[in-house]
């Protein structure tokens, strides 16, 4: 079983296009997080991977949204204001 979503988190440069690894596999989704910013990318009919504003699997998340809580400096703090973020429905 292949994976529906691949989340990357990119530490260092590299010169391999990632999307790349993930075609053979077809996974319809990938995310990469480096620098504070986000990038979701979605195989398209051709198989070839575009850029997107928003997955297709969480249409309601923005990833700006997101990176304040991946921003947060404690770990568990972070899962708590996102947690009630989501309780609160204002999404």
């Amino acid at each position: 079983m292949e994976p529906d979503i691949v989340i990357e988190i990119i530490v260092t440069s590299g010169t391999i296009n990632r999307k790349e690894l993930y075609k053979p596999k077809q996974v319809p989704e990938v995310w990469f997080w480096k620098s504070e910013t986000i990038r979701i990318f979605h195989l398209n009919s051709s198989s070839e991977y575009e850029e997107v504003n928003r997955s297709s699997f969480f249409p309601d998340l923005d990833p700006n949204l997101l990176l304040q809580y991946l921003a947060m400096p404690d770990q568990y703090d972070a899962v708590q204001a996102f947690e009630q973020f989501l309780r609160q429905g204002n999404f």
